[in-house]
């Protein structure tokens, strides 16, 4: 399922606000969606360019930051990672290591305790919200 994703996230870019507007991204918490349900990643980019990333509850304080081009540097204690943009909204973001054709898929913590617990939630929302409007518009023309 996860890869499936590979060939919607570009369809839906134009829906996508851009990576530097940062309000968005910053100060919430962000679950990196994931198949083992028993696993909780959260993401949270401060205003100081420090990236607390808690894995069950245990924190790894790394830094992030935002390169220009729709560029995201991650340093973690494994390493730095060049991310590039795949998607973003106010609920869902996705990113995919640069030169990597899968994306790591991050939903906002308010949206993923109320909507979107898992791959086939997610696919229900860009359906509902992104994919069925451009379908229509497809029809009409």
């Amino acid at each position: 399922m996860k890869t499936y994703f590979t060939d919607i996230i570009p369809k839906l870019k134009s829906y996508s606000k851009k990576i530097d507007d940062l309000t968005l991204l910053k100060n919430q918490n962000w679950i990196l969606l994931n198949e083992n349900l028993e696993e909780k990643n959260v993401f949270i980019f401060r205003d100081n360019n420090e990236l607390l990333i808690s894995k069950n509850g245990r924190v790894e304080k790394a830094k992030w930051e935002y390169l220009g081009n729709d560029s995201l540097l991650i340093d973690r204690n494994d390493g730095s990672f060049l991310f590039k943009h795949g998607f973003f909204d106010q609920s869902v973001f996705a990113l995919k290591v640069d030169g990597d054709s899968e994306y790591a898929i991050f939903i906002s913590e308010m949206v993923f305790n109320q909507v979107i617990h898992n791959f086939e939630d997610l696919l229900d929302y860009f359906q509902s919200k992104y994919l069925d409007r451009t379908q229509e518009s497809t029809y009409i023309k």
